[in-house]
């Protein structure tokens, strides 16, 4: 078994419910924070790449430099995120269904989790890509059939022409890492060491799911500066 979006969907699921179960509405709260800076790692290292490379910080360049690639499970399922294109102008606007993370939420009992998570990672990604992007999240298959995204005056046409910079695409043992550290970091910067005591819970539920190796290769990341590119 290797890393993998429902490996990354447990850790959310994960957090979600110790932060809730130890501090309420509080909890609930400090989840979103904790996918907001997740989301805001993941696009200023995205920025970072492009500026380096000398790219515009436009959403061409957002969709070029993605760490995001399917997982070896998901591509072997042959059940992927299915886009399609709504409108090119002025607006981009895209659906996506099936998702293959609102297919793991939903197998993993983590609706509310998976409510939250969705609603506000992609526009936070975006946000710290460039202020300038204005990226929306529409709709989430929690509350909808289908996932709807929408960048405003994007620029992006049917002849614009991406090639994703694959050597910049990350692991998912690398995501998995960034999650679970990003919301360690958030629960224990607002609960203190209550929060902290938090991460080894939510350790020990993910080595009694997955084992001690796959625990292991977590660990490999605690010195990580998640972000630097």
């Amino acid at each position: 078994m290797g890393f993998s979006e429902k490996t990354q969907v447990f850790l959310i699921a994960a957090w979600y419910k110790e932060l809730v179960s130890a501090f309420g509405e509080r909890g609930r709260r400090a989840f979103v924070l904790a996918v907001k800076h997740y989301a805001r790692q993941r696009g200023e290292r995205m920025a970072q790449r492009a500026v380096r490379d000398g790219q515009e910080l436009n959403y061409a360049s957002y969709c070029a430099y993605c760490e995001w690639s399917p997982s070896e499970e998901t591509l072997a399922s042959g059940v992927l995120c299915g886009t399609r294109v709504c409108s090119t102008a002025p607006d981009y606007v895209y659906e996506v269904s099936p998702c293959v993370w609102f297919n793991a939420f939903v197998e993993q009992n983590a609706r509310e989790a998976g409510q939250l998570y969705c609603r506000y990672l992609d526009e936070a990604i975006a946000r710290a890509f460039s202020s300038s992007l204005q990226f929306y999240t529409v709709e989430t298959q929690h509350c909808a059939d289908r996932c709807v995204f929408c960048i405003r005056d994007a620029g992006f046409g049917p002849g614009t022409v991406v090639r994703q910079r694959t050597e910049y695409v990350k692991g998912f043992d690398y995501h998995c890492a960034h999650t679970f550290y990003a919301f360690a970091g958030t629960a224990a910067g607002v609960f203190g060491p209550e929060g902290e005591a938090l991460a080894a819970r939510v350790l020990e539920a993910f080595e009694a799911e997955y084992g001690e190796e796959m625990r292991r290769r977590l660990a490999i990341f605690a010195g990580e500066n998640f972000d630097r590119a």
